[in-house]
């Protein structure tokens, strides 16, 4: 995993604290640890796995997979940062082409780091040069144009593909010093990629992260954009809170869910700090607190329901890994979701170890340390 973190941090580095919206409505739905519910389960059937060991064609190989989307028809696009392209193969696995290629002419990009499909076109977007490329499902390049310095980061898609959700950052450049990094958490206009409204928003130094002034866990804010609402974790350490916006930036009501503060164990903050520091080439100092975020990531599934990965007291648990299902505000029941998520990462590196896609009907889980997609139905 050497410089990967180093490059996503780079890629998507979210700062989330500030916020203040208009129009905010006093709904809150206050949960106990009692299922309402508990039919309600996930079940997971393991289908295949996308992998560079079961590749015939070396165009095939994933070296640094970062996003991952799906068609209609159940094709899937990885987009690949350390190969700059994205790969396409069809609904059983097999790997068909690869999609755009290093360079900065037409249809080419370097480090792309934004995938998403609009209708029948397939979007991707590059750091260097900053822009949008468009190509059709197939592969063939038709069309980009340059989006200025501006840069999108994790961007979201609603499952009915009518909604965008992304980090957006802006590097503003400072003579004789580091620069400062304005990000914000903004529900995003399809065609023009720019903020439609700012959910949340904060600038801050460069500097701050390497000499370890400011903690990355403070930074990283699951969020998850819904059919009607996008989700936003309060990211908190001693409340388990859920905030849920309209699509014009309005808060319109909370999730609340019973929670007791979890502290680190000794052997876990050491274990974070270690590879934190490994692969954080050139930060100074590595800031964590004591206690764990109460959330971990957020995801919608094929049924309308929000599913909310927390941390876990690894003391009282023995899976170590579960996921809360809502529906409506309302915890519906618990279930197992150790088979998903490394029990065993702790803090930022369970981000960058495992990226989980709710697509169609299907599940993709894309580990970032053994270079492979497996997917599931559901």
């Amino acid at each position: 995993m050497k410089k990967i973190l180093t490059l996503t941090i780079v890629l998507m580095l979210t700062v989330i604290v500030s916020c203040g919206k208009k129009n905010t409505d006093n709904s809150v739905f206050s949960n106990t640890d009692k299922p309402s519910d508990p039919a309600a389960t996930l079940e997971l059937k393991k289908l295949f796995t996308i992998s560079s060991e079961n590749q015939t064609d070396t165009a095939a190989y994933l070296k640094m997979p970062m996003s991952l989307t799906s068609n209609k028809n159940g094709d899937i696009y990885i987009l690949d940062v350390r190969a700059m392209n994205v790969k396409k193969f069809d609904s059983e696995g097999n790997y068909i082409k690869s999609i755009g290629r290093s360079g900065q002419g037409p249809g080419e990009f370097l480090y792309p780091n934004v995938m998403f499909i609009d209708n029948d076109t397939l979007n991707v977007t590059s750091v260097q040069p900053p822009k949008l490329v468009k190509f059709d499902l197939d592969g063939n390049f038709y069309y980009e144009k340059h989006i200025g310095q501006v840069q999108l980061q994790s961007l979201r898609m609603s499952r009915n593909g009518e909604h965008i959700a992304s980090y957006v950052q802006k590097v503003m450049m400072k003579e004789g010093t580091m620069p400062d990094i304005e990000f914000s958490l903004a529900v995003i206009e399809t065609d023009s990629l720019k903020a439609k409204s700012v959910l949340r928003s904060k600038t801050f130094s460069v500097n701050e992260i390497i000499q370890g002034k400011l903690d990355i866990n403070d930074l990283i804010i699951p969020f998850v954009p819904g059919d009607e609402f996008i989700y936003v974790s309060e990211n908190s350490d001693n409340q388990y809170r859920i905030l849920a916006y309209d699509y014009e930036g309005n808060k319109k009501f909370e999730i609340r869910k019973d929670y007791k503060m979890i502290r680190y164990t000794p052997e876990e903050k050491q274990k974070y700090l270690d590879e934190m520091k490994k692969n954080s080439q050139g930060t100074q100092e590595i800031k964590i607190g004591n206690f764990k975020k109460a959330i971990s990531s957020m995801h919608t599934d094929k049924y309308g329901r929000l599913l909310v990965v927390p941390n876990v007291d690894r003391n009282l648990d023995s899976t170590g890994v579960y996921v809360d299902i809502f529906k409506d505000g309302k915890f519906l029941n618990r279930a197992d979701y150790s088979e998903i998520q490394d029990k065993e990462a702790v803090g930022l590196i369970k981000m960058f170890s495992n990226q989980e896609f709710y697509i169609g009907d299907r599940l993709y889980v894309m580990s970032m340390e053994d270079l492979s997609i497996d997917v599931y139905e559901y």
